[in-house]
């Protein structure tokens, strides 16, 4: 086979000494700007295009944006249609969410102590300012009870004509708990008692068919007020009395609040016996609670032996007595008797 090289080159071989020169422009034909290396105008929307402008060669390198490289958004669409996920790309789950921070710093021993000494002491200052409004240490007495002294005085209240002693006996001049002396005041029954007098109430006018949600609020409210207007009552005649006993608020609160049974079991009766029923327990527990209130209120207003005491001021100790003993019926007709039919 014969090759011909004369044919193959018609003139004289040209030496290029830079490639670049007619494919792109001259570096003193561009328009001079700092910081940039050559601008070329896209034809196709018109934006420049910043970058090393090097020819395209099979065996050359390009620096700066290469187009033919596919960007980071483009892999991630790819990735969606892989079932693998591509080796190098970042997770977006790589930090923390807000819940697992929240998590993962609870867990820290530092601010699981910090976070319990905080409440720890905001428990605690929260119950002295409670304290200085309830007194708690108070109520907890009047809340011993157990079940043997509460059926005991429920007996003392329904028949208290034969009890004998009426004293409350103390320890280390602190009065005995309920549950240790029957004698002492308790909250548990008055509460209990005024809990189910606002059932009853409900009872006995749905059996009327003059129930209604809103009656319940009415009773309770309006029994509560009474109550209150009572105790206010028996404040202000102790003060212009002038007489000191050792009664405390909370022991008026539970004599007063005893009427309570009386007024459920009367209620109770007026749904077999009707009026004939309501009335006949109405009077028989008023007579009980009237004498049960002037046997105990007597050690607590006109202790015996106690030789301080005026005969005018026993006088007018006596007549307190009496007007909280003959009030309890009173009341106790005023709260029940729109409930019977």
């Amino acid at each position: 086979m014969n090759y011909n090289h004369s044919g193959a080159r018609r003139g004289k071989p040209k030496r290029i000494v830079d490639p670049s020169v007619g494919t792109s422009p001259s570096f003193s034909q561009l328009p001079h700007k700092p910081y940039v290396y050559s601008q070329q105008v896209s034809a196709n929307n018109g934006l420049p295009e910043y970058g090393f402008n090097m020819p395209e060669s099979s065996g050359a390198t390009t620096y700066g944006f290469n187009p033919s490289t596919p960007s980071l958004s483009s892999q991630r669409q790819s990735s969606l249609q892989s079932p693998y996920p591509p080796p190098n790309l970042p997770s977006p789950d790589t930090g923390f969410s807000g819940p697992q921070f929240a998590t993962q710093l609870l867990n820290e021993p530092l601010v699981t102590n910090m976070a319990m000494k905080y409440g720890d002491a905001l428990v605690g200052t929260g119950k002295q300012q409670f304290e200085k409004y309830v007194p708690i240490t108070a109520l907890k007495y009047y809340f011993a009870v157990d079940t043997d002294y509460v059926f005991v005085k429920l007996a003392l209240l329904i028949f208290p004509f034969t009890q004998k002693d009426w004293s409350v006996k103390y320890e280390q001049d602190v009065p005995l708990q309920p549950r240790y002396e029957k004698n002492a005041p308790d909250m548990y029954i008055p509460t209990m008692a005024f809990l189910t007098y606002v059932v009853m109430a409900g009872f006995s006018l749905g059996t009327q068919e003059r129930f209604s949600p809103e009656q319940l609020g009415v009773i309770a409210s309006s029994a509560l007020a009474w109550g209150l207007i009572e105790l206010l009552v028996h404040t202000i005649t102790l003060y212009v009395m002038n007489l000191e006993t050792s009664l405390r608020t909370f022991d008026l609160v539970a004599y007063c609040g005893y009427k309570y049974v009386g007024i459920n079991a009367a209620l109770l009766l007026s749904l077999i016996f009707r009026r004939f029923g309501y009335y006949i327990v109405l009077i028989y527990y008023s007579i009980s609670l009237a004498f049960f209130l002037i046997r105990s209120l007597k050690l607590r207003v006109i202790p015996e032996g106690h030789t301080s005491y005026t005969a005018t001021g026993n006088k007018r100790r006596l007549y307190f007595i009496l007007f909280v003993a003959s009030l309890q019926p009173f009341l106790m007709w005023w709260l029940s008797y729109h409930l019977i039919q």
